[in-house]
């Protein structure tokens, strides 16, 4: 099976994001985000719902299954990754809609620590001295 390029791109922001995400935000998290090609259509992830790789409840849509999840979040290199968490929760904060703020609050606020420990877990790898054996 293989998903279009912004389907795939899609899922590894809704997997940075959580296992669920209302469609409006990702919507706006993916238009907002650096690595969007073009206009990314609102449907775009009914091809992976036709695929059985997320479910679409209300507005709302949801990985079926965390090692779903977890695949789709492994394809975002390592070293992009905390970066990725603070971009998504910076533009939650800048741009939430106020009829939206208790909701996505707590996502943005757990967006930026996710890139705060991703960024100190890699100065740590970066400033540990290597022991040799």
């Amino acid at each position: 099976m293989q998903l279009p390029r912004q389907c795939q791109y899609c899922m590894k922001l809704l997997a940075c994001i959580g296992s669920k995400c209302d469609a409006s935000t990702l919507k706006f998290v993916v238009a907002q985000g650096k690595g969007a090609e073009g206009n990314v259509d609102g449907k775009i992830l009914d091809f992976a719902v036709d695929e059985g790789l997320l479910k679409k409840k209300g507005s709302n849509y949801a990985f079926v299954h965390d090692q779903i999840q977890q695949a789709a979040y492994s394809l975002i290199p390592e070293e992009e990754r905390g970066c990725l968490h603070r971009q998504i929760g910076n533009l939650i904060l800048k741009h939430v809609p106020d009829n939206q703020v208790d909701e996505l609050f707590f996502t943005a606020v757990s967006q930026l620590n996710r890139g705060i420990k991703k960024v100190r877990k890699r100065r740590r790898k970066v400033a540990s001295p290597k022991t040799q054996s």
